[in-house]
């Protein structure tokens, strides 16, 4: 009887090492950033990135509005994010160049700017990273 309780109770205590060691390795996990994206138009994008900066740069038409972000994926990986958030704002995409570097597209939508975005690999501390370039024409 003795050992069938010493049984039951190394189980449990072997059980919940495991529940301990889960919960340590999902507080370690890296945590994602939401940053906020306001288009031209109006809408308001949470992106799964770290906005990185935001800037005019001049051109004929006025100035190009370039916002950064970086995200710890692939570069397909982080446009499928920001599309999913432009999909949901009404606009549709149109995949420019997907040849080896930088993966550019442009999103669409009735009656607004042009957004485009290019999405740059870089290799930080071995680790693959996306600086994605959300971009408009402002006035």
């Amino acid at each position: 009887m003795k050992m069938k309780i010493a049984a039951l109770f190394t189980l449990l205590v072997l059980a919940g090492c495991d529940q301990t060691s889960e919960t340590t390795q999902a507080n370690n996990a890296p945590t994602k950033h939401k940053s906020e994206l306001a288009l031209a138009e109006g809408s308001t994008l949470m992106l799964n990135a770290a906005h990185l900066k935001s800037y005019a740069k001049p051109n004929s038409a006025g100035n190009l509005q370039m916002h950064e972000f970086s995200y710890p994926a692939v570069d397909k990986m982080a446009e499928n994010d920001v599309y999913m958030h432009m999909k949901t704002a009404g606009y549709t995409r149109k995949v420019i160049s997907s040849g080896n570097a930088p993966y550019k597209v442009q999103y669409y939508k009735k009656d607004t700017p042009v957004v485009g975005g290019i999405y740059t690999m870089v290799n930080r501390n071995d680790k693959t990273e996306t600086i994605a370039t959300i971009y408009w024409q402002g006035k």
